[in-house]
């Protein structure tokens, strides 16, 4: 039967706002953070287990502009490639194709991230490079991250600053990532003043770029609460802990905890899902990608 256009719209209109404010969410979020080299990591297991959403984890920007993929692989070794170069893809077919994979054949995956973080200068090199160029289309920045989106499929940039936090660059540096195409998170376990201001700016901006917070709820993060943090940035949050791991055992949950976490979370907060750090202790251990994916999946259906 056909609707009637002047009808349908306000009601779609409604329903969507009852959606919001119910904090009904068919689009619940269910995310792993990659630390594992993707080359390495059990590609069909990501795809398959009940995760929507990957985060690479982690791409660093040299002082030139040049892009980094710095991973770890199974035995625990650093893997560094170069990926973009004078802005042009230097980082292989096999990479490129894995990482367009997890979006094909038969998979949950429905969003893909980069993620940096500010473990050596990637941010002031960021800052640096916008003080020196701007971000316009024949910028450094822009070129090596529009040429990165397009080698692997990219849908999303994650930040993960956890030292610089400046606001001028950072959202500078955002509303040129919505200007290539990019959708854009954070991934904070403090300073949320900081990141209310800087999903405000960017927001306002670039309306609805900023659209999703993975918090730590782990590690320096382990204090965090949810509905604390969804107060201050006014939005809900995706709370991520630390799956079992012999780097800190002590900040490791278990599938069985994971999956209580998380029930109480989204009852209590109506979180917008929810996700893990990382696949490589998964795979180190010999834990159940199906266990993990599976209480995402249950929780946040």
């Amino acid at each position: 039967m056909r609707s009637h256009p002047l009808i349908l719209a306000p009601l779609l209109g409604f329903l969507f706002l009852a959606s919001a404010l119910t904090g009904v969410n068919a689009l619940a979020v269910k995310s792993i953070f990659l630390f594992k080299d993707v080359i390495q990591s059990n590609t069909t297991a990501l795809k398959t287990t009940g995760f929507n959403t990957l985060l690479i984890f982690r791409i660093g920007v040299l002082a030139n502009g040049d892009l980094v993929y710095y991973s770890t692989g199974g035995a625990g070794e650093a893997v560094d490639a170069p990926v973009v170069t004078n802005g042009s893809y230097v980082g292989g077919m096999a990479l490129a194709e894995k990482i367009k994979s997890f979006k094909s054949g038969t998979t949950g995956i429905e969003r893909v991230e980069i993620s940096l973080v500010s473990h050596d200068t990637t941010f002031q090199n960021i800052r640096s490079l916008i003080n020196a160029e701007g971000t316009g289309s024949n910028t450094t920045l822009y070129k090596g991250f529009d040429t990165l989106k397009e080698a692997w499929g990219l849908d999303a940039f994650n930040n993960d600053d956890e030292s610089v936090y400046d606001v001028t660059s950072t959202v500078t540096f955002g509303a040129m990532l919505g200007t290539i195409g990019y959708k854009y998170s954070v991934a904070p376990y403090t300073n949320s003043g900081f990141w209310s201001n800087v999903k405000d700016q960017i927001n306002s901006a670039v309306p609805g770029l900023f659209d999703r917070v993975y918090l730590q709820v782990y590690d320096g993060g382990a204090s965090n609460n949810p509905g604390t943090w969804q107060d201050t940035l006014g939005m809900p949050v995706i709370p991520i802990v630390w799956v079992t791991n012999d780097a800190k055992p002590s900040q490791g949950t278990t599938a069985t905890q994971a999956r209580t976490k998380f029930s109480d979370w989204s009852s209590q907060y109506e979180v917008a899902g929810g996700g893990y750090w990382n696949d490589y202790d998964i795979e180190k251990l010999g834990s159940s990608y199906e266990s993990y994916g599976g209480a995402l999946a249950d929780i946040f259906p």
